[in-house]
């Protein structure tokens, strides 16, 4: 039997391949190997006690639940998959996967408690964090170079589109480029963390970011002219309207004004 043909059978059943599950599996071992090894995390999770769950048409990835022994059991909903290809798919299972093993935010209900009781930005820096070391463990472990980050971000850039720009989730992306693309053109890979606020751009031409740095914080400005920050915003709502190379011009173009950096650096990978 071909592999498309067990394809088709696998979403008639709405089960992922056993080929795609192997390698999910293999990625998060992978990764959890690796933030013990940084000395970012210290936990190990069982692969064991890690499901991957039938395609749900459910607005959830990860879940954590204990099971009748007290352990954590893990699942996972490929939904996303659908839509999307593998690559990206298992970026955002790795973003979850920190939020388990290193954060402690695993589930929605987690996520809402962060909001409700620090503010959604704060909500906003533990995902720009997850953003971070994932990024971090692309370009360590699989030699990820700028432009291929963003290649294969840009494949699955629509899965999560609103119907409206919403200011903060608008904000957290606009942190997560900055701090990736910062931690992409240092050599030393820079932990800068970039927490923004769009409301000065409109009447002041620049931005505001409180830039979490390893030893401290600091509260910095970004001059961004208002046809900037609308590029960012469109490429933000529309990517599918783009090509790649178009999307990817609008980030280094942004990027370059923002973070001060020559074009050279920009595309030196």
């Amino acid at each position: 039997m071909s592999n498309s043909t067990l394809q088709e059978l696998n979403e008639e059943i709405n089960e992922i391949s056993d080929e795609i599950r192997k390698s999910l599996l293999s990625a998060i071992q992978h990764f959890n190997c690796w933030l013990n090894e940084t000395n970012v995390s210290l936990k190990t999770f069982d692969i064991k006690n890690i499901i991957i769950e039938p395609y749900k048409n459910e607005d959830w990835i990860m879940k954590v639940n204990n099971n009748n022994r007290g352990e954590k059991i893990v699942s996972f909903n490929p939904y996303i998959l659908k839509s999307c290809d593998y690559n990206f798919f298992e970026i955002v299972i790795l973003h979850e996967f920190f939020h388990l093993v290193v954060q402690g935010v695993p589930n929605k209900d987690d996520a809402t408690k962060v909001k409700d009781y620090f503010g959604s930005d704060f909500m906003s820096l533990i995902d720009i964090e997850a953003d971070f070391y994932v990024a971090l463990y692309l370009k360590e472990k699989k030699e990820f170079d700028i432009k291929t980050y963003w290649s294969t971000y840009f494949d699955g850039s629509k899965v999560f589109i609103d119907k409206w720009v919403r200011n903060k989730k608008f904000e957290r992306f606009i942190g997560s480029v900055l701090t990736i693309n910062k931690l992409f053109l240092s050599e030393d890979n820079s932990f800068d963390l970039y927490l923004p606020s769009i409301s000065p751009v409109i009447t002041e031409n620049h931005m505001k970011v409180l830039v979490i740095k390893e030893k401290h914080i600091s509260f910095e400005e970004i001059n961004i002219s208002y046809e900037d920050f609308k590029d960012i915003k469109n490429l933000y709502k529309k990517p599918s309207h783009l090509t790649f190379e178009g999307y990817y011009s609008v980030l280094k173009n942004f990027c370059i004004q923002a973070l001060n950096v020559q074009d050279l650096s920009f595309t030196k990978n």
